[in-house]
């Protein structure tokens, strides 16, 4: 965790985070077109003529999947198994991402007196509370695996 947090500091991440962010919208974009929303993007920006949600640093999910990863790559478990873990449980935090986005998107419109509360308090503690039971259920998966190979 300090290696991710030393790293947020530098101009190189700024560049690679504002890069990930476009992608991040762009994914979100992608699914609101298919439930038919008429939305366009810019940049980061996803507009339609009912609401706009901009993704920034912070809305991104990178903090909770590196926690997740620091906390998989702490663990005593094969480096087969770490690895496949890190990415596997990055991968479903970051696609949790764009399901928020959307999320926040159509709580935008439709119920805009909950987006403040979704988007600061619900939201955060859901990445929260989704990392940790990934990280339980990768070290119940890692534990299976080593004791597969342990009787072998």
């Amino acid at each position: 965790m300090v290696l991710f947090y030393g790293l947020t500091l530098t101009p190189f991440f700024d560049r690679l985070l504002y890069a990930y962010l476009v992608a991040n919208a762009w994914l979100a974009n992608a699914v609101l077109h298919l439930f038919g929303e008429a939305t366009q993007i810019s940049n980061i920006t996803i507009r339609s003529s009912r609401f706009a949600i901009t993704v920034r640093r912070g809305c991104d999910a990178i903090e909770p999947a590196w926690f997740f990863c620091a906390a998989v790559l702490a663990f005593p478990a094969s480096w087969k198994a770490r690895i496949l873990g890190a990415l596997a449980g990055s991968l479903l935090l970051q696609g949790l991402n764009v399901i928020r986005i959307v999320s926040l998107y159509y709580l935008g419109f439709l119920f805009p007196r909950l987006f403040s509360i979704a988007h600061l308090e619900i939201w955060p503690a859901v990445f929260i509370v989704t990392a940790m039971l990934l990280w339980i259920g990768w070290i119940r998966w890692s534990g299976r695996t080593a004791d597969s190979h342990a009787a072998a």
